[in-house]
């Protein structure tokens, strides 16, 4: 008997339409694809038993989102906004920033705790190094430190973390034979343990143009062999030099470069006011305003801040978040429509009502703005399931028989999300829940009906 049947929906199976409109789930996997009426072959008398039947009139089933980008880590509120837009896996540890080294405890602590979605965690640069005893982020790590962080990276593999990643414009100092030496680290321990070779890289912010960074990044992943996804293209690069990043990457594919990218729905970047990304000397080389800077939380959430505000909170409160917009309007569409990007949230815990709306309303506003203006919804659950799922390796993004069943059911006709910035809307806060997602399924388990998560349940895995 299946443990659901689900009726009448219209189902997209991530890379075409399919016609069938029942789909049934056993075991934590998709058990049964076929026909609810008996207008059909199939005939509604003869579907198969079922503990628990959903009739799915005039909704559409797809196949559940993978964030091949967030800073979810084990925190259970940023998980909750991600699987209330339809996530049901992310790959966090991201931007050279991971909270956990040791991850035979990390992986303890996950199962012990519970989560909601699925989730691989990767472990990164700049912690490393900080873990090694490099303070500054403008120093380059000493052959000893490199060769710890070597080791320490080769058992959180072997340990299961999924991978690397790389946050140069954190750590202006490394320079790339230090960040190769490890990626090569990656690589080989990835293989050993019979994992893709994943690294992420956040690059660095070199200047407006940017060029620099992202040929580095095309470098890195050349001369290692590594699997590397190019992170947040859009806060990284910006008009015309988001366009020669793109030229680049798709150069480099040609070559055959195992080159990744992805991309969110803003142009404005979040990120902690004490970090080396808001570096007073730093933004005043980048020909960055002050006055642009927004505060998205602490005493000033959501007011634009001056210089002395700006001094102030990064020497009082490093852990606020600032957001800064450098882009121009076209971006998200630039970047998006570029072949085979993958869009993300970058995610990160927030207080309430504060925080970037990227973290509760990226994915329904991509599908409001983005479908079928631009993408057919093929297309689009293609840069949201299926091509981060192959970016991984994983057995999901697909709605096919034997597939994990993690499942998104949405009202296509009310999806959207209602999330902004802080300080613009007091109607429309940062963490405002989106609309149209009705139920989600993560490894068979209903974990959100009618829009609501349905407590107790935690049935993400580590993987």
């Amino acid at each position: 008997m299946l443990d659901y049947l689900i009726i009448n929906a219209k189902i997209a199976d991530g890379k075409g339409e399919m016609y069938e409109n029942a789909l049934g789930i056993e075991g934590g996997k998709i058990a049964f694809l076929g026909w609810s009426n008996a207008a059909f072959p199939l005939a509604s008398a003869d579907l198969p038993s079922a503990k628990n039947i959903i009739n799915a009139e005039g909704l559409t089933l797809v196949p559940g989102i993978i964030d091949i980008h967030a800073h979810s880590d084990s925190n259970l509120n940023c998980a909750e906004k991600l699987l209330a837009q339809g996530v049901t896996t992310c790959l966090s540890g991201n931007c050279g920033l991971s909270p956990e080294l040791d991850f035979r405890a990390f992986r303890a602590h996950f199962e012990r705790q519970g989560y909601p979605i699925n989730q691989a965690e990767q472990i990164g640069h700049s912690s490393l190094r900080k873990a090694c005893g490099v303070q500054d982020f403008y120093a380059p790590a000493s052959p000893a430190q490199i060769a710890r962080m070597q080791e320490m990276l080769e058992q959180a593999i072997s340990d299961g973390a999924a991978g690397l990643s790389l946050g140069l414009e954190y750590d202006p100092g490394a320079p790339y034979e230090e960040a190769l030496a490890l990626v090569k680290t990656a690589v080989q321990a990835a293989k050993c343990a019979g994992k893709p070779p994943i690294v992420s890289i956040h690059a660095r912010k070199v200047d407006r143009a940017n060029d620099a960074s992202i040929m580095e990044a095309i470098a890195l992943a050349e001369e290692s062999g590594a699997r590397l996804i190019v992170s947040h293209l859009v806060y990284m690069w910006n008009g015309a030099g988001l366009r020669r990043a793109l030229a680049l990457i798709d150069e480099a594919r040609r070559r055959g470069v195992d080159l990744w990218a992805d991309s969110g729905m803003w142009t404005a970047y979040a990120t902690t006011a004490g970090s080396a990304v808001f570096d007073e000397d730093e933004f005043t080389r980048k020909g960055y305003d002050f006055n642009k800077v927004r505060a998205g939380s602490g005493k000033y959430a959501g007011q634009f801040l001056n210089l002395e505000k700006y001094r102030a909170e990064r020497r009082d409160s490093p852990k606020t978040i600032f957001i800064y917009d450098p882009g121009e309007p076209d971006d998200v569409h630039t970047a998006l429509a570029f072949a085979d990007v993958m869009v993300s949230t970058d995610a990160a815990p927030a207080a309430a009502g504060q925080g970037h709306p990227q973290n509760a309303a990226t994915y329904p506003r991509f599908f409001h703005e983005m479908v079928p203006s631009v993408f057919t919804l093929p297309e689009a659950l293609r840069r949201t399931s299926l091509l981060p799922a192959q970016a991984l390796s994983l057995n999901k993004g697909r709605i096919m028989l034997g597939a994990d069943a993690d499942i998104a059911i949405f009202d296509m006709s009310r999806l959207r999300g209602n999330a902004g910035f802080p300080g613009e809307n007091a109607e429309s806060p940062p963490d405002a829940p989106p609309e149209g997602v009705e139920f989600i399924f993560v490894n068979g388990i209903l974990s959100l009906a009618a829009g609501k998560r349905i407590k107790g349940i935690n049935a993400g895995k580590m993987i």
